[in-house]
């Protein structure tokens, strides 16, 4: 029986946490292998909402904007577990630091590390720090690569594939039967980010409020995902068929009855969105930098049931925008998930 750790950065949201747990736990079920999962913030409270307990937290001084700090506690933390659990592969995403470390401390232990194109090509940071990432992620034995553009990594990598998105095992099934339910989807990147992120996140919640008053007859559902924002709009009045949330939802149910989906341009739900083929409204918000990437992930993407909306938009101009949306024709979908090659790739090593 294969050993598989993995390791998660659990902020500022969950896009390097959903979809190293989908694999984690498709290995578990359909080969049999010995999972462990570790991660923190946003990260935990994700496993929480899927009946994971005895989870390990990180306080403040165990991780800095990049991730862990491999000789704090929760580093420590991770060494003693690989000590004990001997895991044969570690998985590894948002966390180069972590990389380094283990490679240092546990020679013989293969690392994989999942990463978005952007970790590896991203021409608006800054050409320092995308040296020094790549030279952390290429220590890794296997690099894969899944998200909405195919790319090449430098040469300095010793294996890599680039691959489709990473689903969530859950949703490679799921049917759709829309009813009359919109879903706003704020995501869980409101925790360790600036003031403008948060403010926008703020600005699509209130938008997704005034246009539930206009559309009486549609449930509008707002998952916040972070208490900071489910703060922020419970303090305007609701419209009786609004819905507020503080917490993950199960992804399975509002993706089974939504007529409409609410979001921002993240790689990880508008490929879901994608691969489902639901009618979506797709916002570019927050700092330049998430903004550069966002526009990068809706050019790269061809989902005819996705339009793109500024955070600028009036309600009016919103509420038109949902409506036009909502008459879409669901067809099917072509878009095409990585989740049995990064398998294949794993299991290879």
């Amino acid at each position: 029986m294969k050993k598989m750790l993995g390791i998660f950065r659990g902020f500022p949201g969950l896009g390097r946490v959903v979809s190293g747990v989908s694999l984690l736990e498709t290995l578990k079920e359909q080969y049999g292998c010995d999972i462990k999962i570790i991660t923190y913030l946003q990260g935990n409270r994700y496993l929480e909402s899927k009946g994971y307990s005895d989870l390990n937290e990180a306080s403040t001084m165990d991780y800095c904007s990049i991730g862990l700090l491999p000789t704090n506690k929760m580093g420590a933390y991770i060494h003693r577990t690989i000590n004990k659990f001997e895991p044969d592969v570690v998985v590894v995403d948002g966390e180069p630091l972590m990389i380094q470390s283990i490679k240092i401390s546990h020679p013989q232990v293969k690392v994989v590390v999942l990463l978005n194109p952007a970790d590896v090509d991203n021409p608006n940071n800054d050409k320092e720090a995308m040296d020094f990432f790549n030279h952390l992620y290429s220590m890794s034995d296997i690099a894969i690569i899944h998200g909405l553009r195919r790319i090449c990594p430098p040469n300095s990598y010793k294996a890599c594939i680039s691959v489709g998105t990473i689903i969530r095992k859950e949703l490679l099934n799921i049917g759709n039967k829309a009813q009359k339910n919109i879903y706003c989807l704020l995501g869980g990147g409101t925790v360790n980010v600036g003031h403008h992120f948060s403010q926008s996140t703020v600005r699509i919640g209130k938008l997704c409020l005034d246009v539930a008053y206009s559309l009486p007859n549609y449930k509008m559902h707002i998952v916040c995902s972070s208490q900071n924002i489910y703060d922020a709009l419970n303090e305007n009045l609701l419209s009786p068929n609004t819905f507020l949330y503080n917490h993950v939802l199960d992804a399975s149910k509002y993706y089974s009855d939504a007529c409409l989906v609410i979001t921002r341009s993240g790689r990880n739900t508008l490929s879901e969105l994608a691969y489902l083929g639901i009618p979506a409204i797709s916002f570019v918000s927050g700092c330049s930098y998430r903004k550069e990437e966002q526009k990068q992930n809706i050019n790269s993407l061809s989902a005819t049931n996705i339009v793109s909306a500024s955070i600028d938009i009036s309600p009016d101009e919103f509420k038109g925008l949902c409506l036009k949306a909502i008459t879409f024709n669901k067809s099917k979908s072509r878009f095409e998930c990585g989740n049995t090659i990064a398998i294949k790739k794993i299991l290879s090593l």
